[in-house]
């Protein structure tokens, strides 16, 4: 029998077949067209002709297909196979998406834990890796194999298989936040003349700065007190009305710069001036909040 059996060899699920076998784990593997498995055989995966096959060949059956949708009707033919295994799942998803399938397994007999891989490919099995799961602490002791394999951070999040893929939804929301960043401040360098190499370089210098900003927001949006004297509110709107005009200017569709801009715009008309621009995070929510002051005390913002 196999440690680990890998359901899915695309990029992702070659990557964490290929890291279990370096990691000296057997492996067995499936996958919709047969070409991409295969090709993993001389790496020293089993190759299995049928997912039912490759269910029943290991106690560890870790999903590497794009979404939920996918998963189960993969795993539709393979249901009594799943009796007493556990079941690693790390589509892409939403996190309403987690229980249905969380109990489907369950009915089969399976054991269910969702994961996610918050990096590329190429990291898994690596000191780079990184990786979340969430679902009963004792079938998570389990796979300590399949963890120690992919390499690098390995992250239990608790009981709730849930919150592993919202988890993973605030993840990914930031990278693609950085990943826009990135493509509109590259158009920006075009337009204004900035040779893009010289851009890329300058980017490490700023994460210190960057880092310190998420951890002193992070610390006042925690507390509900926004006043902050190093850079307050008054000292981003100017920054950003030239920034603004620069990128209109430069022709860069699509912005950011004005939709901040406004928001910081907003915070000033309320009353918020000498607060973290963490303040802002407020304008996100559903329920809007309000500033309320009191002598002497902090500024709050209570729902």
């Amino acid at each position: 029998m196999a440690d680990v059996a890998v359901i899915g060899t695309g990029v992702m699920g070659s990557a964490v077949a290929r890291a279990c076998v370096g990691a000296g784990l057997s492996v067995a593997a499936w996958n919709r067209t047969p070409e991409r498995g295969v090709a993993l055989a001389p790496q020293g995966v089993d190759w299995c002709a049928t997912v039912d096959e490759a269910v029943r060949s290991s106690p560890v059956v870790v999903l590497a297909l794009l979404n939920y949708a996918i998963s189960r009707q993969v795993l539709e033919p393979a249901g009594p196979g799943l009796a007493g295994r556990i079941v690693v799942q790390t589509a892409s998803g939403v996190p309403d998406q987690v229980e249905p399938l969380a109990t489907w397994v369950a009915d089969a007999g399976g054991r269910y834990l969702e994961a996610a891989i918050l990096n590329y490919p190429q990291t898994v099995g690596t000191e780079q890796c990184f990786t979340v799961y969430a679902g009963p602490a004792e079938w998570y002791g389990e796979i300590s194999p399949l963890t120690r394999a992919l390499g690098g951070t390995a992250l239990y999040l608790g009981e709730d298989a849930p919150y592993a893929k919202a988890y993973h939804s605030v993840s990914a929301a930031f990278y693609y936040g950085i990943v826009n960043t990135l493509l509109e401040c590259s158009a920006l360098a075009t337009s204004l003349g900035v040779p893009l190499d010289d851009f890329a370089r300058s980017v490490p210098l700023y994460q210190p700065g960057l880092q310190h900003t998420i951890d002193v927001g992070v610390e006042l949006m925690g507390r509900g007190d926004y006043r902050y004297e190093q850079a307050p509110l008054t000292t981003h709107i100017d920054i950003l009305r030239n920034l603004s005009a620069v990128a209109e200017e430069s022709g860069v569709a699509g912005s950011f710069l004005p939709v901040l801009r406004d928001r910081v715009q907003r915070a000033l008309d309320d009353g918020f001036r000498r607060e973290h621009v963490a303040v802002l995070h407020q304008q996100f929510r559903a329920t809007p909040a309000r500033r309320t002051e009191g002598r002497g005390e902090p500024t709050r913002l209570t729902p």
